[in-house]
């Protein structure tokens, strides 16, 4: 039995995705690289330096040092945070969970928009927190999770992540760790390599809801 639910954020509990691609797509505008919403999907979960440095390698071009830095810093002050809210349900869900389960989040994304997002709607709910900038080597590496499994203090097999993009599917399973996905900006044949793959949000709450012990 599970002791312990690692959630990813953007995707899982709050639909965000397409308000973080608009913002990165306009930073990225800045240093002369166009790209499209699916570019960012496609390396959704990667922290900010690893999306600065696949964008530019996709480009051709190599990112200076400061590309790192003040990239990730556009896109953080450009993001549309108002237009972000929970996925209908996933505030009761975790509340029930909470007191069943650890629960932890670990996400690609800058520590400040993760904890913007922990203090306006999930408070006093997360006993763990992985931001991008906690680990050198972000998603696809297994590094965030295995940071959160630390941090938890218990075994592999007690820990489940829940997934919604390829990489962070990738990085849980590297990580050895037990990986449900539901597709939410990609679709369900990107996520094969997860354990299960869920068709949606709704029957991501129910497999959650049966996790609990009898």
């Amino acid at each position: 039995m599970f002791k312990a639910i690692i959630f990813d954020v953007d995707g899982v509990l709050v639909d965000s995705m397409r308000f973080h691609a608009d913002a990165w797509v306009e930073s990225f505008r800045d240093v002369g690289i166009t790209i499209r919403r699916e570019d960012i999907y496609e390396i959704e979960g990667s922290n900010g330096w690893g999306i600065v440095r696949s964008i530019f390698k996709k480009a051709g071009r190599i990112p200076e040092p400061h590309h790192l830095e003040e990239i990730p810093l556009k896109k953080r002050t450009i993001l549309d945070f108002e237009r972000i809210k929970p996925f209908d349900g996933i505030v009761d869900v975790l509340q029930e969970l909470k007191k069943h389960f650890t629960l932890a989040l670990v996400s690609g994304s800058d520590r400040k928009i993760v904890e913007k997002m922990i203090e306006h709607f999930f408070p006093d709910v997360f006993e763990v927190t992985v931001a991008g900038i906690d680990v050198e080597n972000g998603k696809p590496a297994p590094d965030p999770y295995l940071k959160a499994v630390e941090m938890l203090g218990f075994e592999k097999e007690d820990c489940i992540v829940v997934e919604n993009a390829p990489m962070g599917v990738e990085a849980a399973k590297a990580a050895g760790l037990y990986c449900v996905a539901v597709p939410s900006t990609l679709g369900a044949e990107m996520l094969q390599h997860a354990d299960m793959v869920l068709d949606d949000h709704p029957a991501l709450f129910r497999y959650l809801q049966s996790l609990k012990p009898e």
